[in-house]
Order: structure tokens, then sequence, then C-alpha cells
């Protein structure tokens, strides 16, 4: 069994490293923090690294020993992430609202859940002998309670583990989970506090891609540690028509290949459909990368008009920022490379772009592609495939 792999291009990539603007941090976070660039704090990576596999370890151990682990994530950036994550390895999530008493009063939220499995039962059934107007508001008390505790209907306790994405945002939360003793690995932005952490991981909350890379962690290594767990009881994945009873797809691929002496006493037949699809995986993961190496090349040589309009080639502009641009007149590269840092204050302000003109270097960039450069996005995932 092995954790799941990640590197510190990665978390490059993904933006982890970008904190918020140095008036907003907690001093608690210093040692945490690298340094400032145009007044955003930067977080040492080098320590982020070791303290994110460690929370995968804890993760993991957890998940071996069958204990429940709870997601939670409120906010707007983190909700389809945790709720996607928490499905895909079986787990139990919150992301819409918390409930102050969802850990502490359990015997209420017990209660609530009992409605809601009443709820779907009778509307299941099509809510016979019942009016269109009672249908309709069981289904919308159905709606308001699936959203609030779908996540946690089959929890059936207290969770073993808890994972949280901003740490100002759960707070309740995480209170909770302290009073009733349960270990919490959160990320943590600079503006947070280090010690309502277990296992704390610096890292950027707010960033969607950064939030789907913690996430989609902790789902591979929960993953890792049922399936071990499962080997550890003599269980045959290999063999298993669910290689993990309560997990999905994604662990069948990796854990098929695991234990080796049931492969070896495999039939003639299974082991041929074995080699035919292990020659058909290879060329699956090595062509990946050169359409990307020839989008790239063929941007790179492409005019400069053609890019001109699309200023969503920008690393870190993706389509919420591009409307807010657009809202404020600015439709192409050449306009965002013309900037200066009267008109970028301005703009960071009235569009709450968050200081992501500066710290995402969209001026350098624009200019770079308006040169010939081909953007930075693409020219990274050629340099990775090269590497």
């Amino acid at each position: 069994m092995a954790l799941p792999e990640f590197s510190m291009r990665q978390l490059l990539e993904a933006g982890v490293h970008f904190g918020h603007q140095t008036h907003r941090w907690n001093p608690k976070m210093e040692p945490y923090i690298f340094g400032a660039r145009s007044h955003i704090h930067i977080m040492d990576l080098s320590q982020t690294v070791p303290l994110l596999h460690q929370a995968l370890v804890q993760t993991r151990e957890v998940a071996a020993k069958g204990g429940r682990i709870l997601f939670v994530g409120t906010k707007r950036a983190a909700s389809e992430p945790i709720a996607t994550a928490a499905k895909r390895c079986a787990q139990y999530y919150v992301n819409h609202r918390w409930l102050g008493g969802m850990l502490t009063n359990w015997s209420t939220i017990s209660g609530s859940i009992k409605r809601l499995r009443e709820l779907e039962s009778i509307l299941a059934e099509g809510a016979a002998g019942m009016t269109k107007k009672e249908g309709l508001q069981l289904t919308r008390e159905r709606d308001k309670l699936e959203k609030a505790l779908g996540g946690i209907k089959d929890m059936g306790g207290k969770p073993d583990l808890m994972f949280v994405i901003d740490t100002n945002k759960e707070g309740i939360a995480i209170k909770e989970a302290r009073r009733l003793g349960i270990p919490v690995i959160a990320i943590l932005d600079t503006n947070c506090d280090p010690d309502s952490a277990d296992f704390p991981i610096p890292g950027n909350d707010d960033a969607a891609r950064a939030i789907s890379l913690y996430c989609d962690l902790i789902a591979d290594a929960v993953l890792d540690g049922m399936t071990e767990a499962q080997v550890a009881d003599g269980v045959d994945i290999g063999a298993s028509a669910n290689p993990v009873e309560l997990a999905m797809e994604a662990p069948a691929v990796e854990t098929a290949p695991a234990p080796a002496k049931e492969e070896s006493k495999a039939a003639p037949a299974a082991a041929k459909e074995e080699a035919k699809a292990a020659p058909a995986a290879a060329p699956e993961e090595k062509p990946a990368p050169a359409p990307e190496e020839k989008t790239a090349e063929a941007q790179a040589s492409s005019p400069a008009t053609e890019i001109v309009d699309d200023v969503s080639l920008i690393d870190g502009v993706g389509p919420t920022y591009k409307k807010k641009l657009e809202g404020a007149g600015i439709t192409s590269l050449k306009q965002i490379a013309e900037l200066d840092e009267a008109r970028i204050t301005k703009l960071d302000e009235e569009l709450e772009l968050k200081g992501k003109i500066v710290s995402g270097e969209w001026v350098e960039q624009a200019k770079e592609m308006l040169a010939g450069k081909p953007p930075r996005a693409k020219a990274d995932q050629k340099a990775a495939a090269k590497a």
C-alpha cells in the first residue's frame, strides 16, 4: 500500500503558497510564512509538504481501522469538492451550513435524520392520498433536511477524524470536535489560528484548485487505508466484485494488482486478459501529454492576434474573473498588459480580485503572450511532460 503522491510543483501550480494580504494575517502563522510579495503573504511550502504528508498518514491509519472521517467545508469554493471527495471514498460530509450541536447534540440531530428518512419513504411511495400542496410541502422539507444533513445521515455517531477547509469559517465545528476529543486536520491560511488544528496544513484555503487538490489527496488516503484493512483481513481484492464495498471505482484500478499470490494462481484466461489490459493502459498514459505539447507549440507559433482577445489564457483567470474583467471593459490581453499600478489598485477594489492581478502576475503573463510566448499553464504542462 502507498500513500497518494504529490509534489511541491503540484502545490505551486494549484496556488497553495498564496496567502492573504499582509494586514489580514494571524501572527501565530508567522513560522509558516516564507515572506511577502506585493503586500501578499507567501507560505513556506517546504513546511507544507511534510505536514500534508503527516495528515495523509493519519487519515490512512484511521480509515484502516474502520474509523469514520468527516469532511467539512461550507464556503462556496469548498462545497462541491468536499462533497465529491467524501462520496468518492464513502465517507461523510457537511458542505452547506454547520448546525450548532451537530456533534455535541447528536440525539437531536438523530431525530432530524429520522424525520428525513420518513419523508424519503413517504415521497418514494408517491405521497398517496395527499393533495398537491401537501406533497409540495413535504418535498420542500425533505430537500431542506437533505441539504443540511444528507452528508451525515448514515454516519451513525461521532466521527473519528475531521478534515476542515478554513478554520475561521468552521469555528463552531472545530470547537465541537475539540470538546469531544476528535482529531482535526485543517487547511490553515495566513489569517487562521494554527492552535485550532491537531494536524495543521499551511496553505491557500480560497483557491478552487488548491481545495480540490487537498480533498483528492485526503480521499485517496482514505481509500488506501480501506484497501489496506481489507488486505489485512485476507480479502481477495482482485477477485472481488466490489473491491472496497463502501468505496468507488477509483481504488479498484489501484488495488487490483496488490495481492501478487492470488494473481499467480489465477486461471490462464484471466492472465491473458490482464496481459491485454496492461499494454492497453500504457498508451493511455503516455500519449496524454502529447496533445498538450502540440497545443502549446501551436499557440506559440500562431500569430499574436489569435490570442489577444482571450484573457482566460492567463494562468489564474477562470470564468468568474473573466466575467468580472469583461464587466469592467477589459476584454483583451493588450488591455491587461497596459495596466498601471493605480489602475490595478482600483480594479482590485472594485472587482474584489483579492490582489490576484499582482500575485498571479497577470500583467507579466499578458506581455509574454503578446511577445509570442505560449501561455504559462501550457508551458508548465509541456515542461512537466518532458520531465
